[in-house]
């Protein structure tokens, strides 16, 4: 085809708006890299959770599949879905929509160490109205009186979502480095330490670190203390009682045939200590609350698999909850996710899809070419 210009004019000026146009395009690069720093399920389910022609980043001192250390939350969860009690609407949502990704999960995917389960909740104290989850839960029923412990004030079963954190953390890291997600381990003392990591957007899912962190440094954090046990058994259900004075059991049966069995939470220690004591608290409470599932006390007469105290750390509802915001730091575009009440499981999906919406906002506002 031949093109016919009107004068010299003309003919420069369209080849100075090709040259213009062909510049544009040889530069423009439409992906938006992320970073996030945090390898736990925060981490991992955030990223799951953005357009698949991201290029993502997770960088963690801990990954998936390492040996397990007391280091990090994720490999030692309870994580069995259970709305948290007293959550504010925000909160609700997010573990709202985190239940609706993990039932999907668990039914599509059992490969991932999530199975439904029927749950049974005990309590001495509160009332029903607590059970703000009663309409998304499957399968919600209020047991009869005749049912329940002599101590008990009321109790619940429904169906849930249970998880292996074992399997789930490999079976994650191995669906997003499918799609392309990239691990990286370092070590970070501050969110500056990851400035020149040629990204658009750092999203902050480091959970406890970030109360370490120097330019975060969180003090709102509050710790947990935990001491648990893995047993090998088949049981497949899961139960929670909540008792007055502190008193508290949790067992969660994992399709892998393992049991998870925990009973003491104490608030604002830091102690990792694994008590002879607390073991045997642990089984003498399961041992009388579900005898014919735990026929003795003894901790000889069970095949543990681990016995370990651990802590996860969150922020309290008066401190306005799980932080998902965004914040311009040290000349970064931050997002945070972290402090999960009862953990990351519970909020693991939703607090990713908030997330997601947040990297969408700053990614409309990036310029072209977009890297720090």
């Amino acid at each position: 085809m031949t093109l016919e210009y009107n004068n010299l004019y003309d003919y420069w000026a369209f080849r100075d708006s090709q040259s213009i146009c062909n510049n544009i395009i040889q530069n423009f690069d439409p992906m938006v890299a992320i970073t996030i720093l945090g390898a736990g399920v925060t981490g991992m389910t955030i990223a799951s959770q953005l357009p698949s022609d991201y290029q993502i980043t997770i960088v963690g001192k801990e990954l998936p599949g390492d040996a397990l250390t007391t280091e990090w939350a994720s490999p030692w969860a309870g994580a069995c879905w259970v709305g948290v009690h007293l959550s504010n609407a925000r909160e609700q949502k997010l573990q709202r929509d985190s239940f609706a990704k993990l039932w999907k999960l668990a039914k599509e995917h059992p490969e991932s160490g999530a199975r439904v389960a029927k749950m049974t909740e005990i309590l001495e104290y509160g009332s029903l109205e607590h059970f703000w989850y009663k309409s998304v839960v499957p399968d919600f029923k209020v047991l009869d009186k005749k049912d329940l412990p002599p101590n008990a004030l009321f109790g619940v079963t429904y169906s849930t979502v249970c998880i292996s954190p074992p399997i789930f953390l490999k079976w994650m890291r191995s669906r997003l480095e499918a799609q392309g997600v990239k691990f990286q381990r370092a070590h970070v003392e501050s969110l500056e330490d990851l400035k020149h990591g040629n990204h658009d957007i750092l999203i902050n899912a480091s959970g406890a670190q970030s109360k370490h962190l120097k330019d975060v440094a969180d003090t709102s954090l509050v710790p947990f203390r935990l001491q648990s046990i893995l047993i090998e058994a088949d049981y497949d259900e899961c139960y929670i009682y909540r008792g007055k004075n502190g008193y508290y059991f949790n067992m969660f049966g994992r399709g892998d045939g393992t049991t998870y069995l925990g009973g003491i939470k104490d608030l604002g220690s830091l102690d990792r200590t694994v008590y002879d004591k607390d073991r045997q608290t642990i089984l003498t409470r399961g041992n009388t609350l579900l005898p014919s599932i735990l026929p003795s006390a003894n901790p000889g007469d069970y095949r543990i698999l681990y016995d370990i105290g651990n802590t996860y750390h969150f922020r309290p509802q008066e401190k306005g909850g799980a932080r998902v915001e965004k914040e311009l730091l040290s000349g970064q575009r931050v997002i945070h996710a972290y402090g999960q009440e009862a953990g990351g499981y519970c909020y693991s999906y939703g607090l990713g899809r908030e997330v997601a919406n947040l990297v969408a906002d700053y990614a409309y506002e990036l310029p072209t070419p977009s890297k720090l």
